[in-house]
C-alpha cells in the first residue's frame, strides 16, 4: 500500500462535481512565480480534472517538476523494482502476517491474481503495493490517466523541460530501508483496508475533484499518524527536502509548475506550511 491519498486500492464510479477544481497554489515574489498542484497518481479515464485554470498556469510555466521523471520505457521501473524488491530465501509471506490475517492475505492475493509463489520472493513492502497496485489495475485506475503521467505527457508534447525531485531508486529506498517489522506492519494495513477501500476511494477522489485540501488531510493524517517511521519517511523528510529546494528556486527568475502527490499538500506537515515556516508566503489560487 502506498496509502491512500498516493494509490488507491480499489475504486468504484467517480461522482465528478460539475466545476472539477482540485487544489492549487502560488509562490511568487518580483521575477520568480511557483505553481503547487496536487494530483492523484492513479485515476480512471472518466476522471475530468484539466481546466482552463490549471492548464494556463501549466503552460505559462517554463518547466514541469513532479516527484519522479518516469520514462516511458517500462522496463527502467521493472528493472528497479526488480533489484530492490525481489530476494530469495524469504520467509513465506502468509508466515509474515499475523495468524488472524492470513486468510485476508490469501483472499487479496488471488483478487490480484498474484501467484503466491512469485509473492514468496516479494520483499514485504513490495508485495503490499503489489497487491495494491494489481487491485487498483483490476478496478478501472490506472497510472496512464494519473494527473501526474498526463501533465508529463503534456509536457513532451510542448517540449517543456521535466524535473524530477526524487529517482526511483529513492522512491523505492522509502520502502525498503524501513525495516521488517514496519514492512509488516504495512502489508497488515493494506489487508485491513480492503473492506472499507470502495468508499474510501470515492471519497478520496471526488475530495481531490472538488479542492477539499482539508478532508485529504485529515484522511491522511488518520492514516500515517498510527506509524510514525512511514509518517516521518514518506511526508515529513520529503516535503522539507521540497521546501527547501523551492526555496532555493526562489532565487532564481522564472516560472515553475510543481505536480506531487496532493497529500503533500494536505496537513500540518504539508510543503506549503513548511515553506511558511521559512518565511515564504504561499497563496492558494481560487
Amino acid at each position: 500500500m502506498r496509502l491512500k491519498f498516493l494509490v488507491l486500492l480499489c475504486a468504484a464510479v467517480i461522482a465528478v462535481p460539475a466545476q472539477a477544481a482540485p487544489a492549487m497554489w502560488r509562490v511568487h515574489d518580483t521575477d520568480t512565480e511557483v505553481f503547487l498542484f496536487g494530483t492523484i497518481h492513479e485515476l480512471p479515464a472518466t476522471a475530468t480534472w484539466q481546466s482552463p485554470r490549471i492548464l494556463d498556469a501549466f503552460d505559462a510555466a517554463d518547466s514541469l517538476v513532479v516527484e519522479v521523471d518516469i520514462p516511458d520505457d517500462p522496463y527502467v521501473v521493472a528493472r528497479a523494482v526488480e533489484a530492490l524488491g525481489i530476494q530469495s530465501g524469504l520467509p513465506l509471506l502468509i508466515d509474515r502476517v499475523p495468524k488472524d490475517r492470513r486468510a485476508a492475505l490469501l483472499k487479496a492475493v488471488d483478487e490480484a491474481k498474484l501467484p503466491i509463489a512469485a509473492a514468496d520472493r516479494m520483499r514485504t513492502w513490495l508485495a503490499a503495493i503489489t497487491i495494491s497496485d494489481r487491485l487498483i489495475d483490476s478496478a478501472g485506475f490506472d497510472a496512464t490517466h494519473g494527473a501526474d503521467t498526463l501533465l508529463m505527457q503534456r509536457a513532451r508534447t510542448a517540449n517543456k523541460p521535466i524535473v524530477g525531485l526524487e529517482t526511483i531508486e529513492q522512491q523505492l529506498g522509502y520502502f525498503d530501508t524501513l525495516t521488517e517489522a514496519d514492512q509488516r506492519k504495512l502489508l497488515v494495513a493494506t489487508l485491513d483496508d480492503m473492506g472499507t477501500a470502495r468508499a474510501d476511494a470515492e471519497k478520496l477522489v471526488a475530495d481531490w475533484l472538488a479542492g477539499n485540501i482539508d478532508a485529504i488531510g485529515a484522511n491522511a493524517d488518520r492514516e500515517l499518524r498510527t506509524t510514525p517511521e512511514l509518517l516521518a519517511r514518506l511526508v515529513q523528510q520529503r516535503n522539507a527536502r521540497w521546501a527547501s529546494w523551492i526555496e532555493g528556486v526562489m532565487k532564481r527568475p522564472g516560472k515553475v509548475f510543481i505536480a506531487v502527490g496532493a497529500g503533500h499538500l494536505a496537513g500540518p506537515d504539508s510543503v506549503q506550511s513548511m515553506l511558511e515556516a521559512r518565511g515564504i508566503k504561499v497563496e492558494r489560487i481560487p
